[in-house]
């Protein structure tokens, strides 16, 4: 009994640490892993001898009519109250243990909340609550994955436990946002009032058309507009953006979310182009731990060949296109070094690595952005740099000056309509003001 015990609690809540959940790509392909996809409301029930169900109350059922548990006159069970969130290398189980309830009382109620919530993705820092009666019974537990992720599983008047994912309300408000550059992307977003959020946002949706290596400059502007989500009156994260501009010495760049009548959605140009291409505009994934620093390859403009960019060691560099790995491993003179096989016999190549991305090894599929690695200083390297280069059929090619093919556009017979729907955006964007270089420190 004790050997099987273990078991199910080995099983069930993992240690914070060594154990990897399935991706929503594995879920999709096999049903049969548990999944955390369930809407809002959606319930299980778990019956005695199967593995879903109701796990049935160790002691004799309560009396009375109502399926749920008696309440005081506030709604709430008649209970003491206990809370605490998950610490470093423990399990939902001793986190119980910690707030004074033991295995026997703990162990139904989270096999029937197994069927809603896979512990396997519980972290550091998840909170709980639950209330006990002067049994000693838990009459309910709420578990928080996250601000809009929370379970709860409730002991019903028949000694049952039903779990269920809780509805949670959130408020979600447009923003129209002006900034302009006066270092780094991050730290403008920053200066002008905003989580560093949005920049990674704001980056990863310019990505086909703007170099943040090296295009931006102090004095350009940018302007978004955002969705933000709230939750109990607190700023949550950002949602979907509208509509975006990137206006600066190298051009003025514009995309909006448009929604054809078919409910097809995708980022395109105020003339209707897509914002997709084959190619991103750079191997290097603009983030904080690189903020700030010039990678200096405009005067390869001109010229086939490798480009050299200088950047922090630990920058992520990631799949410019999306491709096979022909090579992963150490090169006689550029280190740790990953080269892709795209379409039409390109492939690209990136050296002086510090580490691999995971699963990158010789075979294996990638997509576009798709972290490879990060920069590091190998093989020759005298620096932390990033050696790349993209060659078709075996020549060698200049990047930066790299024809890319677009996805595809918003089809004619929607024309008309996506016009009038981004002329609002559109209008939108141009009225937004622009909070300046000196307005604010």
């Amino acid at each position: 009994m004790i050997a099987a015990l273990a078991a199910v609690n080995y099983f069930l809540f993992f240690q914070d640490k060594g154990v990897t959940a399935p991706s929503l790509e594995q879920r999709l392909h096999d049903p049969a892993l548990p999944s955390n996809g369930l809407n809002p409301g959606d319930m299980r029930v778990i019956t005695p001898g199967a593995s879903q169900g109701v796990i049935p109350r160790l002691d004799e059922p309560r009396r009375g009519g109502d399926d749920r548990i008696h309440r005081d006159d506030f709604g709430d069970p008649a209970t003491r109250k206990i809370a605490g969130k998950l610490k470093r290398g423990q399990t939902v189980i001793k986190a119980l243990q910690d707030q004074g309830i033991d295995n026997r009382t703990a162990m139904p109620l989270i096999r029937a909340m197994s069927s809603v919530y896979d512990f396997r993705q519980a972290r550091v820092g998840n909170s709980f609550n639950a209330s006990v009666d002067d049994e000693g019974q838990v009459t309910r537990f709420e578990y928080h994955s996250s601000a809009l992720d929370v379970y709860q599983v409730e002991l019903m008047r028949d000694g049952a436990y039903v779990a269920s994912r809780m509805p949670v309300k959130t408020r979600i408000e447009r923003a129209a946002i002006g900034c302009a550059i006066k270092s780094s992307l991050y730290k403008s977003v920053r200066r002008c009032g905003e989580r560093v959020g949005l920049a990674g946002i704001f980056i990863d949706l310019f990505a086909w058309d703007v170099d943040f290596f090296q295009d931006p400059r102090k004095g350009d502007e940018l302007r978004v507009i955002v969705e933000k989500v709230h939750v109990a009156g607190k700023f949550l994260k950002y949602g979907r953006v509208l509509g975006a501009e990137y206006r600066g010495k190298f051009g003025t760049h514009q995309l909006l979310q448009y929604t054809d009548p078919d409910g097809n959605r995708g980022y395109f140009t105020p003339e209707g182009r897509a914002a997709r291409k084959d190619f991103l505009k750079s191997p290097l994934k603009y983030t904080m731990v690189s903020a700030g620093v010039q990678s200096n390859v405009r005067g390869n403009l001109h010229k086939a060949g490798p480009v050299i960019y200088t950047a922090k060691q630990g920058t992520p560099v990631w799949a410019v296109a999306a491709g096979r790995v022909a090579f992963a491993g150490k090169a006689k003179s550029l280190g740790l070094t990953v080269t892709i096989r795209h379409e039409d016999g390109v492939t690209s190549t990136y050296g002086h690595l510090k580490t691999l991305g995971p699963g990158v090894r010789v075979g294996a599929t990638v997509s576009q952005k798709t972290v490879i690695g990060e920069v590091g200083r190998t093989g020759s390297a005298r620096q932390s740099q990033l050696m790349f280069s993209l060659r078709r059929n075996g020549a060698l090619l200049n990047p930066l000056r790299m024809t890319t093919h677009e996805a595809a556009p918003v089809p004619a017979k929607h024309k008309r309509h996506f016009t009038n729907e981004v002329k609002k955006l559109l209008d939108k964007l141009e009225a937004t003001p622009i909070i300046g270089i000196n307005e604010r420190s």
